[in-house]
């Protein structure tokens, strides 16, 4: 029996493998639609097993461009704020400032005659 060559892990075997479980990770966050689960973990399959084919490939030239490595961040902050919201683009829900709470004595507002 023969055995089968080792894989060779270089840094951009190893790191395309941790950003395809970053994104599958990130298809799991709360808040987020079905749409965006299934992008993020079909994402990250493909950058897992791409990293893990290259690292057991014996011969031929394989080539890792360099946006591949900026989606997974990108798509990490993107599926956070679509699950989380933005911080300051939301306005306060109708009465949380005490403006429209009944009694208050305002212009229209039942049992004050006015």
């Amino acid at each position: 029996m023969s055995s089968s060559p080792s894989a060779h892990w270089s840094a951009y075997e190893i790191f395309a493998v941790l950003s395809g479980i970053i994104l599958i990770g990130a298809a799991f966050v709360p808040g987020i639609s079905f749409k965006n689960r299934v992008r993020a973990a079909l994402g990250g399959i493909f950058l897992a097993c791409y990293g893990w084919y290259v690292a057991h490939r014996t011969t031929g030239t394989f080539q890792f461009p360099v946006v591949i490595f900026l989606i997974p961040p990108a798509a990490v902050i993107h599926l956070l704020v679509k699950a989380f919201g933005h911080a300051g683009g939301q306005g306060s829900p109708p009465g949380a400032n005490g403006s429209g709470t009944p009694g208050a004595g305002g212009p229209g507002t039942p049992g004050t005659g006015g």
